[in-house]
């Protein structure tokens, strides 16, 4: 009870791990689970694909379109596909991405130079 006889409303949060699962949930008697399968939206095409939990990347099976995977949203966002200039490898990224850290050498590439060039 608050301090003026009434019930004080705590806040709810939750325990998340790196991997994106929740761990723990403090302030609430019961949640409601997560979607078994997520869903999103492509970008390019506007078909529905369902997805692992966890995914960063979901590639429509239409039109063959890599959509990136943003929280709390229902349509797939643009990527960008940057080969290493190092060593060659092909990296995906978020569209927006400012730099971009190679999964095979660790090399970090400014990429910003491809907004700002023309009919972008």
């Amino acid at each position: 009870m608050g301090t003026n006889g009434t019930e004080d409303k705590l806040p709810i949060f939750f325990v998340e791990n790196p991997d994106g699962t929740i761990d723990g949930v403090a302030g609430s008697d019961s949640i409601a689970p997560p979607p078994a399968n997520p869903r999103l939206w492509c970008h390019h095409c506007n078909t529905q694909l369902e997805f692992a939990a966890g995914a960063s990347y979901v590639q429509c099976y239409l039109c063959r379109t890599m959509n990136a995977v943003h929280t709390g949203s229902q349509l797939g966002g643009r990527t960008m596909n940057m080969l290493c200039t190092v060593c060659g490898t092909s990296n995906l990224a978020p569209w927006g991405t400012a730099y971009v850290r190679c999964g095979q050498c660790n090399t970090v590439s400014d990429v910003t130079h491809i907004y700002t060039g023309p009919n972008r």
